[in-house]
């Protein structure tokens, strides 16, 4: 597994009940088996639990995991009075109605295709903005968010490769997972991401997209080298079941505010998800991440995971996901590569192919809004006696050259409305809008089981660049030129 991430927590703390929390937490096991509980406490529960137990797991904590799951269902599984048993032998009418007769599949469909949808929506913005910079200018920049682009596309496969571990198949090519833009992205955010040209505003929005869940990080240094017993709630009269996807869906909407956070959330439901598909199998609650990593709802055909020999992409690293350990290190990689590892600016896996991509994207386009890298800097001024500064610090290092005036001025989320009076503006719109769907039914095709037709993307990431500028080179009308509009082809 990979190294920790941002916000970590210490699970003696957490497991000890020195955390105030503790005390206002329901137990896990009441989250998920009791029907009496309030409405109140089954939100404080799913947030206390989201965030010890995947600060735990994203953390290869494994041993204070084992100790918080001992601690959450004890050694035998003996439920208070206020619970229902639900033995995985008993008959339907025995059996209490809730997580344990609820259908995943469903739900874990609607949230992984919702993080599916997230990657995608950032890949159009980012290649737009990296298309719009005129050859031979603002070099770096260009690498830069050439580097996150392929990072999400990379993100967006891992996904699919989660998605076909528990036997979802995953869709990446068909209208419904197409974003419009402008858009808010699916969580609690108050930002509008769209198709902009390279400028200060649209990568504004990327660092908005990519901000960090911790306001703290440590602060770079020149010579850097790469390296509870909870309590049970209340009893009410009425018996309620909030486990589902509305109630789920509703949380994220409310309580999530970055990528890494809904990827905090979407981890511990589907750790609900297999802790309740281990004790339907077995009678009894599992007390290790041993028991937890296999089977379950890990059903999977192995041979639909998209593996590192068959990813042609530059940067970060793929992983197939098999079992649980797999999509921790999904969702590893794509946090760390998001908003850094290790509570530092830097990636989980630092890439080797282009420059300032060892960063994490977050910090990669503060370097290009401030046009300065990080490394070099002096940070004294904004660093605490812990050696930790806000995110928000800009860079101060060595100077990165910006030309924000090297860039084709596109007109903001272009439609193929807009070229309807012009018929060569509408047949490049309608040229490019095809080769993006070429470009995603090459992937639709490898992550249902065709690997080989991932050789294909190289081919049309290539086209899809020419066909751009081809269309930001020819002006739209007095103030614009005309853009990419990435919509659905139509027929």
């Amino acid at each position: 597994m990979r190294q920790r991430l941002i916000n970590k927590t210490e699970p003696q703390a957490l497991l000890q009940g020195k955390n105030t929390i503790v005390a206002e937490a329901i137990s896990l096991q009441s989250l998920l088996f009791d029907s009496k509980i309030s409405k109140e406490d089954w939100l404080e529960g799913v947030k206390y639990h989201s965030k010890t137990l995947t600060s735990l797991l994203l953390n290869n904590q494994i041993q204070e995991f084992n100790q918080y799951l001992s601690s959450q269902f004890g050694s035998e599984v003996v439920q208070p009075a206020s619970l229902e048993k639900i033995d995985a032998k008993s008959s339907p009418s025995v059996a209490k109605k809730g997580l344990v007769d609820l259908d995943y599949r469903p739900i874990l469909q609607d949230l992984l295709q919702t993080a599916i949808l997230i990657e995608h929506s950032t890949i159009p913005p980012y290649l737009t903005a990296l298309y719009s910079i005129k050859d031979g200018t603002n070099a770096s920049a260009s690498q830069i968010i050439r580097s996150v682009a392929v990072e999400e596309m990379l993100h967006m496969i891992m996904v699919c490769n989660v998605m076909n571990a528990v036997s979802i198949q995953p869709s990446v090519n068909r209208p419904q997972n197409y974003p419009t833009y402008p858009m808010k992205l699916p969580m609690n955010v108050d930002f509008f991401v769209g198709l902009e040209t390279f400028s200060t505003n649209s990568i504004a929005t990327f660092i908005a997209i990519e901000s960090p869940s911790s306001p703290l990080v440590k602060a770079p240094k020149s010579d850097y080298i790469e390296e509870n017993p909870s309590l049970l709630s209340k009893n009410t009269a009425e018996q309620n079941n909030f486990w589902t996807l509305e109630n789920m869906k509703d949380f994220i909407m409310k309580n999530v505010h970055t990528i890494g956070e809904y990827y905090d959330v979407l981890f511990f439901y589907i750790v609900v998800f297999q802790i309740i598909a281990y004790y339907k199998a077995n009678g009894k609650l599992p007390q290790t991440f041993e028991e937890l990593n296999t089977g379950g709802i890990f059903t999977g055909d192995p041979a639909k995971q998209i593996r590192p020999e068959q990813y042609y992409g530059s940067g970060g690293k793929l992983y197939p996901v098999e079992a649980l350990i797999g999509v921790i290190e999904v969702f590893q990689e794509i946090k760390g590569q998001g908003e850094g590892a290790d509570d530092s600016i830097f990636d989980v896996d630092p890439s080797q192919f282009e420059e300032g991509a060892e960063l994490a994207h977050y910090f990669r386009f503060k370097e290009v809004f401030h046009e300065h890298y990080y490394l070099g800097g002096n940070y004294a001024p904004f660093t605490d006696e812990n050696g930790m500064m806000p995110v928000t610090t800009p860079p101060v290092g060595k100077p990165l050259p910006v030309d924000w005036n090297a860039a084709y001025p596109m007109k903001p989320n272009p439609k193929m409305a807009d070229y309807q009076s012009n018929p060569q503006l509408y047949a490049q719109g309608k040229a490019f809008n095809q080769t993006y769907k070429n470009l995603l039914d090459a992937i639709q095709a490898a992550v249902e089981g065709n690997a080989k037709e991932l050789e294909k993307s190289i081919m049309y990431m290539y086209a899809l660049k020419e066909q751009a500028i081809g269309l930001m080179s020819q002006p739209l009308d007095s103030q614009y030129n005309a853009g990419p509009t990435f919509e659905y082809p139509a027929n």
